[in-house]
């Protein structure tokens, strides 16, 4: 066998070349796995979005409905409106919250995931002389009904059924 001048240093240079693919192979799917991961974040932060509006869509319709009602009576003390609502209790595979807020004619109703970060505000209006109380819920199955004895002329509530 003749020696070669530099040695016998040609196994170790295919080891090598095979380290340094299983290397850089690695270090692209990484950065691959990292990229991929941030854009399900988003997406997903996006799918929730898009359902919590169109859970306070339902919600706002609904009070408006009920606020229609009490406004075309001529005697609310002896009225009764009770409408039930049916929704999800999870969105995007998270719970919400269900955040009524009036003011006057005016009001949000505001539903927060228990994802940080998601929340949605949907406005609302109500017939000058109806009054909405504000109140907090979980998400899920809704009650939202006309109360003639609260407040001073009474109050359309919205309460977990």
């Amino acid at each position: 066998m003749r020696e070669h001048p530099g040695g016998t240093d040609r196994a170790v240079s295919v080891t090598v070349g095979y380290v340094m693919t299983l290397a850089v192979s690695t270090l692209l799917l990484s950065g691959l796995f990292v990229a991929g991961g941030s854009f399900v974040d988003t997406q997903r932060e996006r799918a929730a979005q898009g359902e919590l509006t169109v859970v306070g869509e339902r919600v706002a319709a609904d009070v408006g409905t009920v606020d229609r009602l009490v406004a075309s009576t001529t005697s609310r003390s002896n009225l009764t409106v009770n409408r039930s609502v049916s929704l999800p209790r999870r969105a995007a595979g998270t719970g919400y919250r269900i955040d009524v807020t009036a003011t006057g004619t005016e009001g949000t109703i505001t539903l927060e995931s228990d994802r940080p970060g998601t929340a949605v505000t949907v406005p609302f209006a109500t017939s000058r002389n109806v009054t909405v109380r504000n109140a907090t819920v979980d998400g899920g199955d809704l009650l939202i009904y006309w109360d003639p004895d609260a407040g001073s002329d009474g109050e359309v509530v919205v309460s977990a059924a």
